[in-house]
Parts: C-alpha cells; sequence; structure tokens
C-alpha cells in the first residue's frame, strides 16, 4: 500500500511539473516584459513577413500561435496525467518515453527552466516505474 501511495506521489508531481511548465509559459506570453531592442526588431521583421499556406498569414502569427499551443498542451498533458487515478505501466512508460523525447528537445533547444522542469518529470515518472515494481 505504501509503494501504491510513494508511486501514485511520483506520477502526480511529474505531472505537475509539466502542469507548471505550461502555465508559466502561458503567464509569459501574456505578460509584456521589456524586451531588448534587437528581439524587438526580430518581433518587427515577423510581422512583416508574410507567406501564403491556406491564406496569407505572418511569421509572427505562427510563431505566437505555435508557442501558445505549447504552452497550452504542456499545461493539458499535464492536467490527464494528474487526473489519472492509478497509473496503468503502460501509461507510466508512455509518459517516461514522452518526458524523455521532451527533454532532449529542450535541451537542445529552450531554456534551462524548460529543460529542469522536463528532466524533473522524467525523474519522477521513472521513480513511479520504479515503486511500481518493487511490490510488498
Amino acid at each position: 500500500m505504501q509503494n501504491e501511495m510513494k508511486k501514485l506521489n511520483y506520477f502526480k508531481i511529474g505531472a505537475s511539473s509539466y502542469m507548471l511548465l505550461g502555465a508559466l509559459h502561458l503567464v509569459y506570453l501574456i505578460s509584456t516584459p521589456k524586451r531588448p531592442e534587437n528581439v524587438m526588431q526580430v518581433y518587427l521583421k515577423m510581422k512583416r513577413t508574410t507567406f501564403d499556406f491556406m491564406g496569407e498569414h505572418t511569421v509572427m502569427q505562427f510563431y505566437t500561435g505555435f508557442s501558445v499551443m505549447m504552452g497550452f498542451m504542456l499545461f493539458a498533458f499535464g492536467f490527464q496525467s494528474f487526473m489519472i487515478k492509478q497509473p496503468s505501466r503502460s501509461a507510466i512508460f508512455a509518459n517516461i518515453f514522452l518526458s524523455l523525447i521532451a527533454s532532449i528537445i529542450a535541451v537542445i533547444y529552450f531554456h534551462p527552466l524548460a529543460y529542469t522542469c522536463l528532466l524533473f518529470a522524467t525523474l519522477c515518472f521513472t521513480l513511479c516505474l520504479i515503486n511500481s515494481r518493487n511490490r510488498t
């Protein structure tokens, strides 16, 4: 019984890491921090650069849309995982696999906060798997 509780706690903590990262990403998007001049110049070029893909869009629209979608999907994945009452071994393996892939992508392309949250989630899901094996 104690291992089952540990297993569930690790799973929920890993899921919470995703929710935290998604929420922080969305909060940053809606906040208006002062951005450096060089970043503002890039944003202006992105707003002016258009392309036709099933209608005319700007690069800035795609950048913003993908960013909002990423924040929402990170939060949604964490929330769905958090709502699982008793994660099966296949759900645990799936979360480890997805978190590991996301961690690798984040280490290559994103900032330390992003990959720290994702690596932490991977660790939690792995500890959950270890505790699901050690049933006494």
